[in-house]
């Protein structure tokens, strides 16, 4: 793979960051000067988070997985979402399930289809007497969008969360930038009060009174991952953040790219006989709410 001029600096802003923070004074040789260590460490920093933006900016074909933990009181969840997306306008393929050893849903969508076919997982077969159920694209009308992806949607609301810490809370942002075997990390933060208003960090409402003030005003670490071509390959949130006698919040949030997507991942659209078709709008809403139910009842 070709390694592009930018890339090239960035990995060396990164390796000078690394350096100038670990310099000790030795015999004939001069102390790495802070402050150029700490606008080395600012510059990598600011091209890995350019280089994080990009990647979602110009989403190709990407097999994608993202891990949600989130256990807070007697709140337990875990989800996981496997995405596949594939050509321009794009066929996705999108499957969760909300246990380790739960069954797969999954939610297909045909280059420039009207329309979404819905796998029911084996918690949510009450839904319809077929294995498949069709409703109307959520990106219906619109077009298709890369933040619309739900893996990527991740994404897009944490860069959202990481530039309005920035603004809320820039002394407490963290600001390092270090190589790796596989290429580098680099380490910043966002506010667990945006990230619950950007809806990636999800308590139910009727819990959230129980998330204090000062839990709120927490910057959680946010590490991004790149190769040694500065390409992300992922990103991981994971922090236990407490007050007093609040409950604790324990969060583990990890995107990882698997690789790339091809026509094969994604499956054809399934015959009529095996669909169900919904089409009012009230019952495709009820649909969705029981479909996103993590205990459905019949």
């Amino acid at each position: 793979m070709t390694v592009t001029r930018s890339a090239r600096l960035a990995g060396a802003a990164l390796c000078v960051a690394v350096a100038a923070g670990c310099a000790q004074p030795t015999a004939g040789r001069p102390v790495a000067d802070s402050a150029s260590a700490e606008q080395a460490t600012s510059d990598a920093v600011r091209r890995g988070l350019d280089a994080f933006q990009s990647h979602f900016v110009n989403l190709g074909d990407e097999h994608a997985r993202v891990y949600n933990y989130l256990n807070f009181g007697d709140v337990k969840i875990t989800t996981e979402h496997e995405s596949y997306k594939v050509g321009d306008p794009p066929a996705v393929l999108l499957k969760r399930r909300f246990a380790k050893d739960g069954s797969w849903s999954e939610t297909l969508t045909p280059p420039s289809s009207e329309t979404d076919y819905v796998k029911l997982d084996d918690d949510h077969k009450f839904l319809a007497p077929t294995p498949w159920v069709s409703v109307p694209s959520l990106w219906a009308g619109t077009g298709f969008d890369n933040c619309f992806l739900l893996t990527a949607w991740v994404a897009c609301h944490l860069d959202k969360a990481i530039g309005q810490t920035k603004l809320d809370a820039p002394d407490e942002q963290p600001n390092e930038a270090r190589a790796t075997e596989d290429g580098f990390e680099v380490t910043t933060g966002a506010l667990l009060g945006v990230m619950l208003d950007e809806g990636f960090i999800s308590i139910p409402e009727e819990k959230r009174d129980g998330v204090t003030d000062p839990m709120k005003k927490t910057v959680v670490p946010v590490v991004l991952k790149f190769d040694k071509d500065m390409g992300f390959t992922g990103f991981e949130i994971r922090d236990t953040v407490s007050d007093g006698d609040a409950p604790q919040l324990e969060l583990q949030l990890e995107y990882e790219v698997i690789g790339k997507a091809t026509k094969d991942d994604v499956p054809d659209a399934p015959d009529a006989g095996e669909t169900t078709a919904i089409t009012d709008k009230a019952a495709v809403d009820q649909f969705w709410e029981k479909f996103n139910d993590r205990t459905p009842e019949n």
